[in-house]
């Protein structure tokens, strides 16, 4: 699902706050997209979404009249993992029964 969030009208120490609080609502697979007045803000959002594994499509200024910035932040889909089966015992009759007999042992001799 594709959603927006203009952060224009806001305080400036505002914005950041909100663009997490948003992100963080994204369920998987949802596309955020974000409008920002300042560069500044759209590369500290990049950066605080990507190091939170989210997927971010590099800001492109929109020229709209006044200059601002847009980026696109998406949830990926976790990746399932797969379980191993656990390890299977070793039957009775196998553990104890060696693979392969000892060698017989054999006397050093002498040369005389």
């Amino acid at each position: 699902m594709k959603r927006f969030l203009q952060l224009l009208g806001e305080m400036s120490h505002y914005r950041l706050p909100q663009a997490k609080l948003a992100l963080q609502e994204l369920a998987a697979d949802d596309e955020l997209v974000i409008v920002v007045p300042e560069q500044s803000l759209a590369g500290e959002i990049q950066q605080w979404a990507t190091s939170e594994g989210f997927t971010v499509a590099a800001p492109k200024k929109i020229l709209d009249g006044l200059p601002r910035w847009q980026l696109s932040v998406k949830k990926a889909t976790p990746v399932p993992v797969e379980e191993k089966p656990p390890a299977a015992a070793p039957t009775p009759a196998a553990a104890s029964t060696p693979a392969v007999a000892p060698a017989p042992a054999i006397a050093p001799t002498t040369a005389g």
